[in-house]
């Protein structure tokens, strides 16, 4: 098997490993962004954390791939669930953040008087948020576990560290999901057309919502290949095309810092502050004077 997929997998395998460098750089990034600045500890500031997050442990992954291609190396499958333990959390929690994340931003623009009571006990409310994304991967990680080959040599990647029902309870499994937030967000969507103000929250949820429809795309076109792959004639094949399925959703893992800074001025002007570049905030403040008596406002979300 190794002689017969090297070929065909390395130009994969070098653009999964640059998504990985770039996911790295920029999710660290979203992340140190949310230690430093205080104005992004609201709930759903943790949820767009934890989600990128868990798609840089996601894309992670791809080093251990790229290592095992060029390398010409292989392992048993059980070897590969553990070298890809942390990948696998991120990849199963992912989606189920981007839902709950959605389902923060229809209860703000829906009942803004419960969200503001849930907003009382902030750490109660996000570890409530947290009890789908968990339960959910801790099913497929056990379910995983539990099927685990020791005797098949493979190369290591993202998709292989599930075997057997496992990888297929995944893929069902994300259908649905998937499902679930194309429905959130288009309520939400509707809920914030009807409000006349609301700004700072439609900003948040533009630049969230641009994330989630390449999260969507990427995800539908690696359930659709792997639903189809199972007609293909050998183990191999099938192999080959659940790596390429994945080109979609590792573009949006990888895509997460560029979304935010090109839509939300929030995060701009923190990715600007961050490196000393001066924000748009402060450059607008110095265009109107020192006389001017403009007040300036930072755009913050709910």
């Amino acid at each position: 098997m190794v002689a017969e997929v090297n070929l065909p997998i390395a130009p994969i395998a070098i653009f999964y490993l640059c998504c990985s460098i770039v996911s790295c750089t920029g999710n660290s990034i979203m992340i140190i962004l949310f230690i430093k600045e205080k104005n992004f500890h609201s709930p759903c500031h943790y949820m767009i954390t934890f989600s990128c997050l868990a798609d840089m442990l996601h894309l992670c992954g791809h080093f251990v791939f790229n290592y095992h291609i060029f390398a010409d190396v292989t392992d048993t499958q059980a070897n590969c669930y553990w070298m890809l333990f942390f990948t696998s959390i991120g990849k199963t929690m992912s989606n189920p953040l981007i839902l709950m994340t959605g389902i923060d931003r229809l209860i703000a623009c829906k009942s803004p008087v419960l969200y503001r009571a849930l907003l009382e006990r902030p750490n109660l409310y996000v570890c409530g948020q947290l009890i789908l994304p968990t339960a959910y991967s801790s099913f497929l990680m056990v379910s995983g576990f539990l099927q685990r080959d020791t005797v098949t040599q493979i190369y290591c990647a993202v998709p292989a560290a599930f075997a057997g029902t496992a990888f297929s309870k995944f893929n069902t499994s994300g259908i649905f999901i998937n499902i679930a937030i194309v429905i959130v967000y288009f309520f939400t969507f509707l809920q914030l057309r009807t409000y006349a103000g609301a700004t700072q929250m439609k900003v948040v949820f533009r630049s969230i919502l641009w994330t989630v429809i390449f999260v969507i795309i990427g995800w539908s076109s690696v359930t659709i290949a792997n639903q189809f792959a199972i007609f293909a004639k050998d183990a191999a094949t099938r192999k080959l095309i659940s790596i390429y399925a994945g080109i979609g959703v590792n573009l949006a893992c990888a895509s997460n810092i560029f979304v935010f800074y090109a839509i939300n001025t929030e995060y701009r002007n923190a990715i600007r502050r961050l490196f000393g570049l001066s924000s748009s905030l402060s450059n607008r403040a110095t265009s109107l004077g020192p006389r001017s008596t403009t007040k300036i406002t930072p755009v913050t979300t709910m």
